[in-house]
């Protein structure tokens, strides 16, 4: 679960930018108010100016803290031996459960975008120079083997990356409309998410695998 406090006692600037992701999730760039980030987090606004001197800075940092915690998340637990298709099978779980276990990430990301994504462009720019950001890379090297030998058939790897975590995460930043899908098919009975996202996992996979197999 994401967080942005340790798990000792959180200093300041820990309470600050926990204060602050909510209100940024809640009321977006232009809503969020830098007194109601100092209330929230228990302290002056004069001192919430000292910490990060501007409504910018705090939400550089803040995006900075997600996109290296989502991509990191979404990376772990790949095992380099493995042929593609369980590759793809582990990446394409990697990536959903941690959109599932951390919802508001997607959401704060997708309101970045819906602003234009200047800023997110400049932070996804610094978090690939720290390489902190090995999902993509990681994800396109594997396609890059698998067309090498033959594996899966030509495809475009950025185009085949953008549809893999588009796919992942679009549950989660959409579920309100997705779940107004659910209720009106006449199949479907009492919801059982956890069974849902799970389908989900197998269901992304069938359409991307099958899609490109040789």
């Amino acid at each position: 679960m994401f967080t942005l406090s340790s798990d000792n006692e959180p200093s300041k600037e820990e309470l600050i930018l926990e204060a602050a992701m909510k209100v940024f999730i809640e009321k977006g760039w232009s809503g969020a108010r830098m007194q109601e980030i100092a209330d929230r987090a228990g302290i002056n606004k004069t001192l919430l100016h000292y910490y990060f001197r501007s409504k910018e800075n705090l939400y550089r940092r803040i995006l900075q803290q997600v996109l290296t915690f989502f991509f990191r998340q979404a990376s772990i637990n790949y095992d380099e031996a493995d042929d593609f298709e369980s590759f793809l099978r582990k990446a394409i779980a990697a990536i959903i459960d941690t959109a599932n276990d951390n919802p508001q990430l997607p959401i704060f990301i997708m309101q970045e975008l819906s602003r234009g994504g200047a800023t997110v462009r400049e932070v996804l720019r610094d978090v690939v120079d720290r390489e902190e950001m090995v999902l993509p890379e990681l994800l396109m090297s594997r396609v890059s083997q698998a067309l090498a030998t033959g594996t899966i058939r030509r495809i475009d790897p950025i185009q085949f990356l953008l549809t893999l975590i588009g796919g992942c995460i679009y549950f989660f930043v959409a579920e309100p409309i997705a779940m107004e899908i659910i209720k009106k098919q006449d199949s479907v009975g009492a919801f059982d998410r956890a069974a849902f996202i799970e389908e989900r996992k197998e269901e992304i996979f069938n359409v991307l695998y099958y899609g490109i197999k040789a």
